[in-house]
């Protein structure tokens, strides 16, 4: 069974979760390759997003192929998201409460890859198994390594057995050979909370029997080397324009040192790659 857990009042108000619940949650997470923080994000902030991607987004949600939103299975699609109101929330992007999370498993210098919505539309049925990316080394060792990126999802829409959710199997990102894997756990996730997964992961969407699209906001945490070049040749990860950055704190605006305009995709990951490697 995935681990839960729901902040307390005293980590609430001082916008970070205890040493003592780090150290339990770092543990599940290191075991299950997988966690659920419970409402850690206002609800009037997940409707007002739900309305707003919507209304933004709703040339996407036709059911047919769009060259800037790949499809990620049947009737299902994944759309960056860009940084604009109310996207643009540190409660979404920054949350304080998934960051001091992030610090331990990630470590200092992390920084957010990737910001957007992988949306099941009406009917759609069971997505493929699949993980977000594949282990650093094709041997035994690259399981064996702590996290290099983590996916945070945060449903706009509750995860249920109508609207679907996301099936996963725990344990797979240390062993993901079929007869180890097991069967996925599905679980309901409330608007306002988040599922956490390491990137290595088995999952798979789940069918959406409801006649509403499902958004799930998704969002990757990695450490600063880590570029993910297999889920966005077709589309930017991370969208944000200057206007947008510059309302940002200093420390927003860090962890947000990959975002880029649309158009410009290609030049910038090879430059995240030579900043990193230069150290500069």
């Amino acid at each position: 069974m995935i681990s839960r857990i729901t902040p307390s009042e005293g980590e609430r108000s001082a916008g970070a979760l205890s040493s003592e619940t780090i150290a339990h949650l770092a543990q599940r997470f290191h075991a299950d390759g997988a966690l659920i923080l419970e409402n850690v994000v206002d609800a009037a902030l997940i409707a007002r997003a739900r309305r707003t991607f919507g209304r933004a987004y709703a040339q996407y949600l036709d059911g047919n192929e769009h060259p800037d939103a790949p499809m990620v299975g049947d009737r299902r699609l994944m759309i960056t998201v860009d940084l604009e109101p109310p996207f643009d929330d540190p409660q979404l992007f920054a949350n304080p409460l998934i960051l001091s999370l992030m610090e331990a498993v990630l470590d200092e210098g992390f920084v957010l890859g990737a910001f957007g919505a992988v949306c099941s539309l009406p009917s759609a049925p069971a997505q493929h198994r699949h993980s977000d990316g594949p282990p650093l080394f094709p041997n035994p060792v690259g399981r064996l390594l702590p996290a290099s990126a983590i996916t945070v999802a945060i449903p706009l829409l509750e995860m249920n057995k109508v609207h679907g959710t996301t099936a996963l199997y725990l344990g797979s990102h240390r062993d993901a050979k079929p007869a180890t894997i097991g069967k996925g756990t599905e679980p309901i996730v409330r608007e306002g909370s988040c599922m956490l997964w390491d990137y290595r992961l088995v999952h798979g969407g789940t069918p959406n029997r409801s006649a509403l699209p499902r958004p799930l906001l998704y969002l990757v945490y990695c450490r600063p080397w880590f570029v993910d070049e297999q889920n966005f040749a077709q589309h930017p990860p991370l969208c944000a324009s200057r206007r947008s950055l510059s309302k940002l704190s200093e420390r927003h605006r860090s962890l947000l040192v990959r975002a880029q305009q649309r158009g410009r995709q290609r030049a910038h990951r090879c430059f995240v790659i030579v900043k990193y490697l230069c150290g500069y």
